[in-house]
């Protein structure tokens, strides 16, 4: 990348020298994929499927975009329905037309009827629920869909303004989002204890990339959560490695880019801006990766792969929940919206849940004005992961001390009993 900003002056050579090398690298990463695929191969218990929707209180729904037609599979009550939605030219059209108001701030607030009428008819369309008895929905989006913020889409139309007032997917469900089945079914369990964050804020002062906001982010972090933290030139792609093991939650507050055709996805450190197949090799196992970031979810789409995005970067990295975003966002909006989430997530809330909650939050605070509610600035973090909600941590020094505690009274009580029936009985005596 730094070659080819050169333009007429890059040297050819160094640029293939580049492309080799990573084309070198991803062989490699694919023969490593497909060696642990072979050794991981389970076939698919469908039975376990229906019982941890059961258990998750769920309802799953997956796309499938066919060349003339949209595929869905609905799964619930230990049942799976098969429906086409429609076909050619008609069926992509309307999504298109919801997925184009979100790439700008201006075309949502400016045109409010047209949106909730696009995205009622996108609701429809896809053939989401308005109701059901289950309180999760999860979405395996594919295509387009990848791109498409399905918490934003309107269940019941109105002639309101207020963006609070509105009838969105969000007011239904919590929604969770996730690559296939499959990964839902065997996600990791969520590791038990106290929650540990490594947070990393390059800030970019005084330059044309500061993210003044970013500072809340960081205060609201400390506020509600132990953990290490790199602020400004600390925030440093080094950091980041050499202390991400052990850290059951990652949030990183920087600037990041979905790229285009020939340049890849990428998100900038302090020192280096790293592309997204440079995270491939680091061995992640957190609980859940943060990207508050521009466009993190967003990169060149392959066939039923999805985005070659920064978050998938991550998710080859291992991290199987993340919350990322699909537009630009606003720095300003993004620090109140993740308040909220990790003031939520602090009460032991599963993260979906929280993420949920922090979205409908935001749009009751009253300190917002209305063009900050638009969809555009609450909707563009999504989460991709489990529905599982975290263990909280046994204090069984806490319970040893209370039990010895009332031991000692026990003790007490009796040895206050005994000398008082010793003294009544010698007052009988004399």
């Amino acid at each position: 990348m730094k070659e080819q900003q050169k333009q007429d002056l890059a040297d050819i050579s160094k640029i293939n020298e580049a492309i080799q090398k990573q084309n070198k690298l991803m062989l490699s990463l694919k023969s490593n994929e497909e060696k642990n695929n072979k050794k991981n191969q389970t076939s698919f218990d469908l039975q376990k499927l229906y019982a941890k929707l059961d258990k998750d209180d769920a309802v799953l729904y997956e796309y499938f975009m066919g060349y003339k037609a949209i595929h869905l599979f609905v799964v619930q009550n230990n049942k799976i329905q098969l429906k086409s939605i429609c076909i050619g030219h008609i069926c992509s059209e309307p999504i298109i037309r919801f997925i184009s108001f979100f790439d700008n701030p201006e075309n949502i607030v400016s045109n409010v009827g047209n949106y909730q009428k696009t995205a009622f008819f996108t609701h429809k369309k896809l053939l989401l629920p308005a109701k059901l008895d289950s309180k999760n929905l999860i979405i395996i989006p594919d295509g387009l869909l990848n791109f498409l913020p399905f918490e934003a889409l309107i269940t019941k139309e109105s002639k309101t303004t207020n963006f609070t007032k509105m009838h969105y997917l969000l007011d239904k469900f919590d929604i969770a989002y996730n690559n296939s089945a499959e990964l839902y079914l065997n996600a990791n369990t969520l590791s038990s204890g106290k929650r540990n964050i490594l947070g990393l804020f390059p800030v970019f002062g005084k330059t044309n990339y500061e993210l003044p906001f970013s500072k809340n982010e960081l205060q609201s972090l400390k506020h509600n959560f132990d953990g290490q933290f790199f602020e400004n030139e600390n925030a440093t792609f080094l950091n980041f490695k050499n202390n991400v093991t052990g850290k059951s939650i990652i949030h990183l507050s920087t600037h990041a880019s979905s790229g285009d055709f020939e340049i890849p996805a990428s998100i900038k450190f302090y020192d280096q801006e790293i592309l997204f197949s440079e995270l491939y090799n680091l061995q992640l196992n957190s609980d859940l990766v943060v990207l508050s970031a521009c466009e993190t979810g967003i990169g060149k789409l392959y066939k039923g792969e999805g985005a070659m995005s920064i978050a998938r970067g991550f998710q080859f990295a291992g991290a199987q929940n993340l919350l990322f975003s699909l537009w630009n966002v606003n720095d300003y909006t993004t620090s109140v919206f993740m308040d909220y989430f990790y003031k939520d997530l602090k009460h032991n809330s599963s993260f979906a849940n929280a993420i949920a909650n922090a979205k409908r939050k935001f749009l009751k605070d009253e300190n917002i004005p209305n063009a900050k509610k638009s969809p555009y600035y609450w909707s563009a973090f999504v989460y991709y992961g489990t529905l599982e909600k975290p263990e909280t941590q046994t204090n069984y020094i806490l319970y040893i001390i209370s039990f010895l505690g009332l031991i000692g009274l026990f003790l007490g009580f009796n040895h206050y009993r005994n000398g008082k029936s010793s003294r009544n009985s010698q007052k009988r005596e004399l």
